[in-house]
Formats: structure tokens, C-alpha cells, sequence
């Protein structure tokens, strides 16, 4: 009876059918799957951040793409403002490494593609790259998506659909994420435009309180000076000296602030950094000990010169200085270090000087912020935000930098680097490193 049964199915084509059957069905479900995954990635192209840097945005897009594309390498092309930049993400033992490839804008926008190969070839010269243009709303060529292969390779109907898909999705992020771009770009040229009318105001508003001041400056300055004679050494002459050197230093304070805010020309002279470090500490020295601090120098041997306005390196040295001060407000050990040296950048000689404390630390995140005008750490009635960018602008203007570095809860230290006024000894003496602590 089996016999004949099996004879049946066989006659019928019944177990063939039920084979088939499964076989079909069995690869609807996989067919199903990948489908699936092609659109779970696809959805996750759309959580790409606006605000992330093209590296980061095309080691995300590696990530997401190998998952559902076979491909050994990915590059991600930006064209912006005719100018084509390549951003070559390479799979190490455990993540994407990104590499930034830049090229000069090509006559014709149609031999972009072309260039970009080129560009590749030159890094990965074993690979065959393929690409697929990125478009915007408009139709208009902003980048490419290019996929990297060790063996040359046809990819057939579907993959080149999914292919076709994939850059359609990461070209609405990719655009918005320009557009993101250019609304920054924008709204930071406003707020200088609006930080430029503040400064201007400052420099009207500096005009009328420097003749408002002025009248009291001179009779203290004045009246200080005749009570000096006739206290000779008696025991309140430091008090009165020290009145009439705060009163000097209101007064240079004021003509600093009239000469930054209308950009006035500035008196130079051959200047000795170690005279500029001692007068500073004749002129606030008694604060910052009163404040409890340690204040190490360790200047250079010869001292070094530079060619400037004694005046207005004097101020960024206060600057420096009271902000430390403030810095080490808290501090259980609170210390100063002021450092001059000898660097060397780009081939050019700089008188350096650096104040270190270990204080209270700058964020990271605020660090790139404080130089801006009006932006200040330090509470509202302790800091208007202007002793930085006054004293950049001051560096600046003698051809030289003004930069800091800090960790949080650490320590910080500001470097002001001058051009060295070289003097023919120098050019047999020993150099410092720009190293400085």
C-alpha cells in the first residue's frame, strides 16, 4: 500500500510541488528580511545630525551603508562653493577611520566624478571606486556617494536601484545639513556686525567718560603727588604711593580703551619684556599678595626684546594676571607662574611670555569663546568680558597671538607670542623650544 502511495505522489508531481512550495517561500521570507533591513537602514540615514562634521557624517553613513551594500571602502564627496572635498572613511579592526582628501574646483562641474576617482586612486591605488551624484531639490550636483571595491564589478538591477535610493535619502540630509551650515555662517556674521555697533558705542561712550574722568584723575594724581612731598618716609607714604599709582593706572586704562576703540596708531619703541613683567608687578604686586598667592617668574636669560607700546603689553599683563588672581580664588595652594621664552613658528622668532595658575579651569566647551567681546566667565559684577578681546586685538595689532589653553579644574595658561627684535648676539645664541609649561 506505501508502494502504490509513493507511486501516486510521484505520478502527480505532488512532493515536487510541496519542494517547490517550500523552496519559494523560503526565499519570499529572506526576500522579506532584507527588505526589511534595506529600510530599517534607510530610516536610520534620516537620524544623521545636522550639526555633525562631514568626518563624522561619513563614518555614520559607513557604518549604516555596509550593513545592506557590499563594499570595502566609502567616500563621501561635499561640492561646495565649487570646491570638491572628499571625506575617505577606511574600515579598520573596529571601526571607520575618516580621512579628509581635498582638490582643487575642476573647470567643468560634469569631470567632478572623475576627479574624485583620481583623488581616491591615489590612496587606495588596488581599488575601483564607484559613484552615484548626490542632488538637491533643485536637480542641482551638491556630492557624491562613492563605494570602493577590491575586484572590479558589475552591480546588477536591484543593487543599483538600492543604490540609487540610498543617495536620494542621504541627499535630503546632506542638504539640510548645508543649509544648517550656511544659517550658521549667517547668523555669525550678524553677531560680529552686532559686536562691531557695540564696539563703536564703547568707543563713543569712551570719549565722554575719559573727559568725565580726566578732571578727578588729575587733581588725584595731582594732590597725591604734592601730600608725597611733604610725607617724605613717613609711615602712610606707601598708602599715598599707592593712590597715586591706581590713579595712573585708571588713567592708561582709559587711554588704552580711546586708543583699541578707534584704532588709533600706537606709539612703539624697542621694549624689554622682563621691564614690562617687573612694572606690572610694581603696579599690582601688593594685590596679588594681599590675595595670598605665590607668583614664580622665570624669564629668559638674555632678556629678550620686541618692538612695541610698552603701555598696551602692560595691560594684557595686568589682564592676565588679575584674571589668574581671580582664578585661584578658591584654591588651597594658589600659584602664579610667569615664564618668558624664546619660540620659534613657521620660521619666525617670537618674544614669548606665558601666566600660568592652578586654578579653577576653563570648560572645554567655553574655551573657544574667550576672546568674544562680552563674553565672560566670571560673574556680572566681577568681569565686563573685554579684558580678552581687548588684549587680542592689542597682540594682534603688533603682529603677534594671544591663546590659551586649560582643563577643567586644573589649571590654565595663556601665551602671548611677539615678533623678537633680533639683536646680533641673538643670532649666535641658544633658542627655547615653544614648548613652555
Amino acid at each position: 500500500m506505501q508502494n502504490k502511495q509513493e507511486i501516486l505522489e510521484k505520478l502527480t508531481g505532488i512532493s515536487s510541488s510541496r519542494k517547490s512550495y517550500y523552496s519559494e517561500l523560503v526565499y519570499l521570507v529572506e526576500e522579506m528580511k532584507k527588505k526589511n533591513r534595506q529600510l530599517a537602514v534607510i530610516n536610520e540615514l534620516t537620524q544623521i545630525q545636522i550639526n555633525a562634521t562631514w568626518p563624522q557624517t561619513s563614518s555614520y553613513l559607513a557604518a549604516q551603508l555596509s550593513q545592506i551594500l557590499a563594499f570595502e571602502h566609502f567616500a563621501l564627496t561635499i561640492v561646495k562653493g565649487g570646491m570638491p572635498a572628499s571625506y575617505l572613511c577606511i574600515w579598520t579592526d573596529s571601526d571607520w577611520q575618516c580621512r579628509t582628501l581635498t582638490q582643487p574646483a575642476a573647470a567643468d562641474p560634469a569631470l567632478f566624478i572623475e576627479q574624485v576617482h583620481q583623488k581616491l586612486a591615489e590612496v587606495l591605488p588596488q581599488h575601483f571606486a564607484t559613484s552615484v551624484p548626490l542632488r538637491s531639490q533643485l536637480n542641482q550636483t551638491f556630492g557624491f556617494l562613492t563605494l570602493l571595491h577590491q575586484e572590479k564589478r558589475q552591480a546588477d538591477k536591484e543593487e543599483t536601484e538600492l543604490i540609487e535610493l540610498v543617495a536620494r535619502h542621504v541627499g535630503v540630509v546632506v542638504e539640510n545639513s548645508l543649509l544648517f551650515q550656511d544659517v550658521n555662517e549667517k547668523i555669525k556674521i550678524e553677531a560680529q556686525l552686532i559686536q562691531s555697533a557695540k564696539m563703536a558705542a564703547i568707543g563713543e561712550m569712551a570719549a565722554g567718560i575719559a573727559h568725565e574722568l580726566n578732571s578727578p584723575l588729575t587733581a588725584i594724581l595731582g594732590n597725591s603727588q604734592l601730600l608725597l612731598r611733604d610725607m617724605a618716609d613717613g609711615p602712610t607714604a606707601p598708602l599715598m604711593r599707592d593712590i597715586y599709582q591706581c590713579g595712573v593706572r585708571c588713567k592708561k586704562i582709559i587711554q588704552n580703551l580711546l586708543t583699541f576703540s578707534r584704532q588709533e596708531e600706537y606709539l612703539f619703541e624697542t621694549v624689554s619684556i622682563d621691564e614690562v613683567v617687573e612694572d606690572v608687578l610694581g603696579l599690582i604686586g601688593y594685590q596679588l599678595s594681599v590675595s595670598g598667592l605665590t607668583i614664580t617668574r622665570e624669564m629668559n636669560v638674555p632678556s629678550l626684546l620686541f618692538h612695541g607700546s610698552r603701555h598696551q603689553i602692560e595691560q594684557i599683563v595686568i589682564n592676565l594676571l588679575l584674571n589668574a588672581r581671580d582664578a585661584l580664588a578658591d584654591s588651597e595652594a594658589p600659584q602664579i607662574v610667569i615664564r618668558s621664552f624664546l619660540a620659534e613658528e613657521a620660521g619666525v622668532r617670537y618674544v614669548g611670555l606665558s601666566v600660568y595658575d592652578n586654578g579653577t579651569g576653563i570648560p572645554k566647551e567655553q574655551l573657544p569663546q574667550i576672546f568674544q567681546p562680552f563674553f565672560s566667565t566670571k560673574e556680572r559684577t566681577k568681569g565686563t568680558g573685554l579684558g580678552l578681546s581687548v588684549s587680542l586685538g592689542i597682540a594682534e595689532a603688533h603682529g603677534g597671538r594671544l591663546f590659551a589653553e586649560s582643563e577643567e579644574n586644573g589649571y590654565s595658561k595663556f601665551t602671548l607670542l611677539l615678533p623678537l627684535l633680533e639683536r646680533e648676539e641673538d643670532n649666535h645664541g641658544a633658542e627655547t623650544n615653544f614648548d613652555c609649561r
